[in-house]
């Protein structure tokens, strides 16, 4: 009998940023295959008006850990990996800016 192959299953994401510098963090849970389509989800968002403000600084992106309690960093790895047209960086800030 042949064997199936598996598909590879996405991993759930986890986006935490602020808007407009608030004080309060906000939290977007994701799925995908690679933390920058995360990101790109976010940036989506916020482009079409479903997140408002004009500015947004990302504060983490992290993986959840399979098998494990907790979250890993993939912060580098998603910024390194994404062409989005309004992400900016400041030193190790990132934000995402609507230009007017």
């Amino acid at each position: 009998m042949k064997k199936k192959k598996r598909r590879p299953s996405p991993n759930e994401y986890r986006l935490i940023y602020r808007i407009n510098g608030a004080e309060q963090k906000s939290t977007q849970y994701y799925s995908g295959f690679h933390s920058s389509e995360a990101l790109e989800s976010l940036a989506h968002a916020f482009r079409k008006d479903r997140i408002h403000g004009g500015k947004l600084e990302i504060l983490e992106i992290e993986e959840r850990k399979s098998f494990e309690r907790g979250w890993e960093c993939r912060k580098e790895e998603a910024v390194e990996q994404t062409k989005i047209p309004e992400l900016d960086r400041e030193g190790d800030r990132i934000y995402f800016r609507l230009s007017n």
